[in-house]
């Protein structure tokens, strides 16, 4: 009887012991996970300062080596301010880190040219080179591939901004993904995700590790011949587009939506805002009359 009342006692005890095991697991998981994002917020809220030279560039504890741009007409000029707000920074920091590593960029945000205007501040910051392309619902496949055209009596492909941008190591630019139809971005899965593509001359895109690997075993004219191209290892893409269906617009497929790293761009804060326009008002070109402050 002793053994059997034993035995109950340490039944009732361990069906006791066990929720009580899971609540505490439960709440120093929420622990930890709050420690976690006072630490994110801490970061987000720090003073971040930006340094440039010809060589490198340096926002906050983040530093990039610069190359010199091969065709200086590519890179945007003048998007990039004396004085930067601390939100842009934090958003360019947040992108100088997924160039670093090799991530393409998804920046979504309202209506507005906030996210254009980050995207060239980038390009400028950095030397970089661009590729442009606004989608519309016209938007074919030939548009972001190969167009065909014909010179001289002769048709030829010519190669279009996603191409180019790949083979000379640019970064493209997509604004207005959500206006592209359904159809047209998919192509472009294999190229971010693996950066490989077909195209329509017969050429084959390959990775840059892929290509320099095939180098040490066959010549550059043996990759010609069988129309290999190599993929620049500094070839990113920057996507630009707002919520759906918040706003009216098609979606990203998830696969798609998978490749890229996102970032919501929202608006400049008051401070901030307050801060733009006290510069702005010191432009000689803008009359001190439509800044009221």
């Amino acid at each position: 009887m002793k053994a059997d009342s034993c035995n109950g006692t340490q039944t009732e005890t361990s069906m006791y012991a066990e929720p009580t095991m899971r609540r505490v697991a439960v709440l120093h998981k929420i622990l930890r996970n709050s420690f976690i994002t006072q630490q994110h917020a801490a970061v987000s809220r720090q003073h971040i300062k930006y340094y440039s030279s010809k060589y490198h560039v340096t926002i906050g504890d983040v530093t990039k080596e610069v190359k010199p741009a091969r065709n200086p007409q590519f890179v945007p000029l003048n998007y990039l301010k004396k004085e930067l707000s601390q939100e842009s920074l934090h958003h360019l920091r947040w992108m100088l880190q997924k160039d670093l590593l090799g991530q393409d960029i998804f920046l979504i945000g309202r209506p507005g040219p906030l996210r254009r205007q980050l995207a060239m501040q980038y390009l400028e910051m950095t030397g970089r080179e661009l590729e442009y392309l606004a989608l519309s619902r016209d938007t074919t496949e030939a548009d972001l591939k190969q167009r065909r055209e014909i010179q001289n009596g002769t048709a030829e492909y010519f190669d279009q901004c996603a191409v180019r941008a790949a083979i000379e190591g640019r970064i493209l630019i997509l604004e207005g993904i959500e206006k592209a139809e359904r159809n047209v971005l998919p192509i472009l899965n294999n190229l971010l995700e693996n950066r490989e593509m077909n195209l329509e001359d017969g050429r084959f895109l390959i990775p840059a590790s892929r290509y320099d690997k095939l180098l040490k075993e066959y010549s550059p004219e043996e990759l010609d011949r069988w129309d290999l191209v190599r993929v620049s290892e500094d070839f990113r893409v920057i996507a630009l587009g707002i919520p759906v269906p918040r706003y009216l617009g098609n979606p990203l497929d998830p696969p798609l939506r998978s490749r890229f790293q996102a970032r919501d761009i929202s608006g400049h804060a008051f401070k901030g805002l307050r801060k733009l326009m006290k510069t702005l008002k010191q432009d000689k070109h803008i009359p001190s009359h439509d800044l009221n402050l």
